[in-house]
């Protein structure tokens, strides 16, 4: 993930609004446009609420003088209503049921408002984590993985929290807004009032809070990943940390990144909380002021009454509303950070519905080269490869051929290539110039179809902490798994008697990368789950490099097990781990040359 903007989002500059429409596709732009009627609903239901409270308490405070008005009479009479007490009686059912109906309304509204912003929260999640599983392997060398893991838990969240803020504000705009008008008719006066408050605390967190709540914005992402690094590395390394003794250390580091983030979340909620305080504090001290110099000049309050109750009832709804609008303010502030971030690493691939090919490969390149598997050769035909942001090559030119049915050592020092060579043939990177074929035809023309007929076998296996079942089975769904070819391929691996010894079988759970088993045990499990699809060519990289002796040779013993059997690929760090094979190539100064054990002893 990149933390800067690309070159053309620079120079154009994006609005928020334009950079939250960016989010969605049409389809989601359209139940936008629904919400926003349902909003309008729900703001005339609200305005209605209060509006009606109004005659409500002046029939209440003046029964006799309700009655004279020429309206109400002609409905009086329409209801046959023959008494003011009756005339409130019905005004206080309606109101009752005005109100039953509002508050199930807007809970039906708050459902289908966090329904939306949930659901696409996590359809966003799943997109981000397909195009990063899609990107090139060559991306992930030197990515942030820390910063990748706060996209999807704090970036993403914090972006779709910022448009539910975005949408409630709206809802809060429209109702204060439509009683703003019911105050105009009750009292101009007091409405400018509450205007003005309004105004002069926006116009305060526009240009006095919001440049501090973007800048704990940032900061608080930038303290998010560093949180993400200390404990990813303190848990991942638990057994060197154990070994040395450092448990310190990284309890120390962790503890003071995530004292630096609480400072941050306080100063978040001291801000945030700072403007419906002020609002609070000014609106009532105003209002008291008003009543204390108009009572100083001998003024009558009684005179002041009506206003005054319909100031007071307007005021619960408007001034809590007014509140909210500006912690709303405060709240995007603060988030706009984590949008832009989304925003600037947003590829069209994330926008795609979550449930498309994850390989993101076209039906025009998944063109079938046999349905014989390999029938002749794999070749790396005259490769040149060097690392991104490297000027020494790798490889310069190099070839090397693996015929069908063959066992091919791969020998040479530290640093000469030998893994390089394992990516480049299962196609995780992409090399300068050359070709790599199967049968005369190039892997990446049949892609899915090539890494069909590869099991890999690495120098560390991944583990997760499930069953023995699951490990084998990896990636795949319980209910998709076939325990007789689990129990075949632990039989390949050498495996079975070991698993079958066990109390829970095939549901033995290993632990986080395999900590209950042994190294043996975690490379023959690695066989095995290479195993389970039947692949045709196998490609152990150091798979037994990490093991001692015995434990070497047991692991050997299974892997010679598929001699003439199997195509394979064995890369090695000592000679005697591929003695037995066909032909040997020696990779060294940028080159892959063929050669026997006697010749590379020299």
């Amino acid at each position: 993930m990149n933390e800067h903007t690309t070159k053309e989002k620079q120079e154009t500059k994006v609005t928020l609004l334009q950079k939250v429409s960016y989010l969605f596709d049409k389809k989601q732009k359209k139940q936008i446009i629904g919400l926003a009627v349902l909003i309008l609903i729900g703001g005339m239901l609200e305005t209605m609420g209060v509006s009606m409270l109004l005659p409500v308490v002046q029939a209440i405070m003046d029964p006799e003088k309700i009655m004279e008005n020429e309206i109400v009479g002609r409905l009086a009479d329409f209801l046959q209503i023959q008494t003011s007490r009756q005339l409130i009686i019905l005004m206080l059912g309606s109101l009752i049921g005005l109100y039953v109906v509002k508050n199930a309304y807007l809970l039906f509204l708050t459902y289908v408002q966090n329904t939306f912003v949930t659901r696409n929260r996590n359809r966003m999640i799943s997109r981000v984590m397909r195009e990063f599983l899609n990107r090139p392997y060559e991306e992930y060398l030197g990515a942030d993985i820390p910063t990748v893991f706060r996209l999807t838990d704090s970036d993403i969240p914090n972006a779709f929290q910022l448009i539910l803020v975005m949408i409630q504000m709206v809802t809060e705009i429209v109702v204060a807004g439509s009683l703003c008008v019911v105050l105009v008719v009750v009292s101009p006066a007091m409405c400018l009032f509450i205007l003005f408050i309004f105004l002069g605390m926006t116009l305060m967190i526009t240009k006095v809070l919001k440049p501090r709540l973007n800048a704990i914005g940032h900061r608080n992402q930038q303290i998010q990943s560093r949180i993400a690094k200390w404990r990813i590395q303190s848990i991942y390394g638990l057994k060197d940390v154990k070994v040395l003794h450092r448990e310190e250390f990284f309890v120390r580091n962790y503890y003071e990144s995530g004292a630096i983030g609480a400072d941050v979340a306080r100063n978040y909620a001291v801000f945030n909380n700072l403007p419906r305080l002020l609002i609070e504090t000014i609106f009532m001290s105003s209002m008291l002021l008003f009543i204390m110099l108009y009572m100083l000049r001998g003024g009558n309050v009684s005179v002041l009454i009506p206003q005054l109750s319909a100031f007071a009832v307007a005021a619960i709804r408007v001034m809590p509303g007014t509140n909210r609008i500006n912690t709303y303010l405060s709240e995007i502030a603060y988030s706009q950070p984590c949008l832009d971030y989304l925003y600037e690493n947003l590829t069209a691939n994330m926008k795609q519905d979550v449930n498309g090919s994850v390989t993101g490969l076209t039906g025009e390149h998944k063109v079938r080269v046999t349905d014989n598997g390999l029938q002749d050769k794999i070749v790396l035909d005259h490769i040149t490869y060097a690392y991104p942001n490297t000027e020494k090559n790798i490889f310069t030119d190099a070839h090397m051929e693996v015929r069908k049915g063959q066992s091919v050592g791969i020998m040479g020092p530290s640093g000469a290539g030998k893994s390089t060579i394992v990516d480049i043939l299962l196609g995780l990177l992409q090399v300068q110039s050359g070709t790599i074929t199967c049968d005369g035809v190039n892997i990446f023309d049949h892609y899915e179809e090539w890494l069909s007929k590869i099991g890999y076998i690495p120098q560390s296996i991944y583990l997760i902490d499930e069953s023995i079942r699951d490990n084998i089975a990896f990636g795949i769904d319980a209910d998709k798994i076939d325990d007789r070819r689990i129990w075949e391929v632990l039989e390949e691996a050498q495996l079975k008697e070991f698993v079958e010894e066990l109390p829970d079988g095939l549901d033995t759970t290993i632990g986080d990368r395999g900590v209950r088993i042994s190294g043996g045990q975690r490379q023959r499990l690695g066989i095995a789950r290479a195993l389970y699809h039947n692949p045709e060519i196998l490609v152990f990289d150091e798979a037994t490099s990490a093991l001692d002796g015995d434990t070497e040779q047991a692991v050997m013993d299974a892997i010679n097990s598929f001699h003439g059997r199997k195509t394979m690929v064995i890369i090695a760090h000592r000679l005697n781990t591929i003695a037995k094979c066909d032909v040997i190539y020696k990779v060294e100064s940028e080159k892959i040359t063929e050669t026997s054990l006697l010749e590379y002893d020299r």
